[in-house]
């Protein structure tokens, strides 16, 4: 008898014991908790800014002010867009040319205001810079003035250059960009019909730029 008590006793307890390993609380594993993901830079979009710089020609030289509108699209690392700006010139210059009688004359000339429309390729190098190639057609007031001799123009003519941007957040970026530009010839005249040759002009424009970018 005190045989079966002993046996039943332990029983029990084993029984206890086992059911108290079963009902106690296991630790939980936490979910690890992942930052959220950084994007990569991306340069599609409109964006609009100011510029301000300075050009060297053959014939003008001189500070160079305006606003520019442009477009991007973006396909891996590569940019492609279009873009267009107005300057406001403070170019001028002055040169001896022939008239049409022979004559020598002493002409004096101002580059009033200039534009281009142009394309971009441009490739993004650590996710922020935008080195870039842009080249398109460019137009522009050219007046000039010599004694007794007047004449004014738009001129049509292309340009060509490079650039480089850099983006601060993915609203503002700034830029420093050289461009040439060429524009065609036209003449002056006198009251007696007399006319002088003033000749197409080759204007080298390096100028920096900030913009601000529309619904990153």
């Amino acid at each position: 008898m005190k045989r079966l008590i002993v046996a039943t006793v332990a029983l029990a307890a084993m029984t206890a014991s086992s059911f108290a390993a079963d009902i106690r609380p296991s630790r939980m594993e936490m979910a690890p908790v992942r930052g959220p993901a950084i994007l990569p830079f991306h340069w599609g979009g409109w964006y609009a800014g100011l510029n301000l710089g300075g050009g060297l020609g053959d014939q003008v030289d001189g500070i160079v002010f305006g606003g520019q509108v442009g477009y991007n699209m973006q396909m891996s690392r590569w940019v492609f867009g279009i873009e267009t700006d107005i300057q406001i010139s403070g170019q001028s210059g002055s040169r001896s040319v022939v008239a049409s009688n022979g004559a020598t004359i002493s002409v004096s000339q101002d580059l009033d205001w200039f534009g281009t429309l142009r394309g971009r390729v441009g490739y993004s190098v650590m996710d922020r810079w935008l080195p870039y190639f842009t080249a398109g057609l460019a137009y522009g007031g050219r007046s000039a003035s010599a004694p007794g001799f007047t004449g004014d123009d738009t001129s049509i003519g292309w340009a060509i250059g490079v650039g480089v941007d850099y983006a601060f957040n993915q609203w503002w970026s700034a830029r420093l960009e050289y461009l040439h530009v060429s524009l065609d010839g036209f003449n002056v005249r006198n009251a007696a019909g007399v006319t002088a040759a003033v000749g197409s002009l080759d204007n080298d424009i390096i100028r920096g730029a900030v913009n601000y970018r529309f619904m990153p």
